[in-house]
């Protein structure tokens, strides 16, 4: 077995200690909760303001202006829609973050190895038609 080979056999299981998996994993589940509570609270919100419009005859199927100039001056829908933004951002990260560690585990783990990665650059096999 050559120095490269050997090499790339001590990279190809990555250290990666449990307890920052589960850490990860118990992030992204409080993310996904508390995207749910907020996109609930969000929601209440809307259908609140929603009522509010509608009673003073501002609808969006009707007066989209007006609506839209209520609905960007109401502080408690921007508030709730960024904590919304932010726990979206949130579950992407973890959830991500996880994704790579397990393809990285797949790909490197011991049932597949580096070596087998770049067999798609092999042309040895080709016939070349001249």
């Amino acid at each position: 077995m050559s120095a490269l080979s050997t090499t790339r056999l001590e990279f190809a299981s990555p250290a990666i200690p449990r307890g920052y998996v589960a850490y990860l994993q118990s992030r992204l589940l409080e993310a996904e909760a508390s995207l749910a509570a907020m996109t609930e609270k969000y929601d209440r919100t809307k259908a609140r303001f929603d009522r509010c419009c509608a009673r003073r005859g501002i609808d969006p199927d009707t007066d989209i202006v007006n609506y839209i100039n209520s609905k960007s001056m109401n502080p408690e829908l921007k508030y709730w829609y960024a904590k919304v933004e932010h726990f979206q951002r949130e579950v992407t990260a973890y959830g991500a973050a996880l994704t790579g560690i397990e393809a990285a585990r797949r790909m490197l783990g011991p049932g597949g190895r580096t070596e087998n990665v770049r067999r798609g650059n092999d042309r040895r096999g080709l016939s070349r038609v001249t």
